[in-house]
């Protein structure tokens, strides 16, 4: 299964290009999709642009980003036996292209993958499955405290992950405030309280949390909000972070238990499908923008800069 298709490719920092990629699937468990659509990460996707990288791997450009589509298969390799041509998918990773640094690699009108990169659908998809990733990566998050439902929680930054994360402790029944310069993303979660910055916050809220978690990929809010937070309090890091620095010194008082969150499994991505399936989450609010792939630069200056942008989706049919 090799071949050529049109692709969203980051050649260099801050250059970004629609035009033809060398794919080779030729793997036993290798599966082919046609892409339906595909949304833009803003957090991952600014630090790529940048020249920044998100994890331990060394930023190679040529790079292709695109970590959540909806798609249908149109080949499989002899070696998957329960997938078939035709068949609807969630795809999360795109690992077969050549010459390309697949850093997810899902920006593309074919995704060339291996089997263990997909989730089937079992029905035709629906465009709140592309929030699949998001759901599973906030269980994954929140799988990894020790919430009651008496806790309180303060949540910095209700971007996508930051919106998605008041919805689930909304759903556990979990009371919390939220941080977030954007009045709009306050009136779209579930916070009792919202504040602009931290300082709005008054001292009858000093000591008040069990739990702040971190949405804004902004490692220094943590030192900005230490006051809120129980002594031995937990905090958690969901950002995207390309330096993870503070000052101990600013922290160390409250003893904080920090926990990052960055792995999601196919256990977290199956739960999350389910949750989508049964309507338990409202999901509509966070589809605020659909582009079709030729207006790729557009679609990212709104992904990046609006700020009512919260999921920004490309159409590649």
């Amino acid at each position: 299964m090799q071949g050529e298709a049109q692709a969203l490719i980051l050649l260099k920092a801050n250059k970004l290009k629609l035009q033809s990629a060398r794919y080779d699937a030729g793997q036993p468990g290798d599966v082919l999709v046609r892409t339906i659509a595909s949304t833009i990460t803003p957090g991952i996707d600014r630090l790529l642009l940048t020249n920044k990288p998100v994890s331990n791997r060394v930023l190679a450009y040529p790079v292709m980003t695109g970590s959540e589509s909806i798609g249908q298969v149109i080949q499989v390799g002899p070696g998957v036996s329960d997938l078939k041509e035709g068949d609807f998918v969630y795809a999360y990773k795109g690992n077969r292209w050549i010459g390309i640094d697949p850093y997810y690699g899902c920006h593309a009108e074919v995704i060339p993958t291996s089997r263990e990169n997909l989730l089937a659908l079992g029905r035709q998809p629906i465009h709140r499955d592309l929030l699949t990733g998001l759901v599973a990566y906030v269980v994954s998050a929140l799988d990894k405290l020790r919430l009651e439902p008496t806790m309180r929680v303060l949540l910095l930054g209700l971007g996508s992950v930051g919106l998605m994360v008041s919805e689930l402790l909304h759903l556990k029944g979990i009371r919390h405030d939220a941080l977030e310069v954007f009045p709009l993303r306050g009136q779209l979660s579930h916070a009792e309280n919202i504040a602009m910055d931290v300082a709005d916050f008054t001292h009858e809220f000093n000591d008040c949390y069990d739990v702040v978690i971190e949405a804004t990929g902004r490692i220094l809010m943590v030192e900005k909000s230490i006051r809120l937070l129980r002594p031995q309090g937990q905090v958690l890091l969901m950002g995207s972070y390309d330096i993870l620095g503070y000052d101990y010194r600013l922290i160390q008082h409250k003893e904080p238990v920090l926990i990052c969150s960055n792995i999601t499994s196919l256990r977290h991505l199956e739960a999350a499908s389910l949750m989508l399936e049964q309507e338990v989450i409202d999901t509509e609010k966070f589809f605020t923008n659909v582009f079709p792939v030729s207006q790729y630069e557009l679609a990212y200056r709104i992904a990046l800069d609006s700020k009512e942008a919260i999921k920004t989706v490309i159409s590649w049919i």
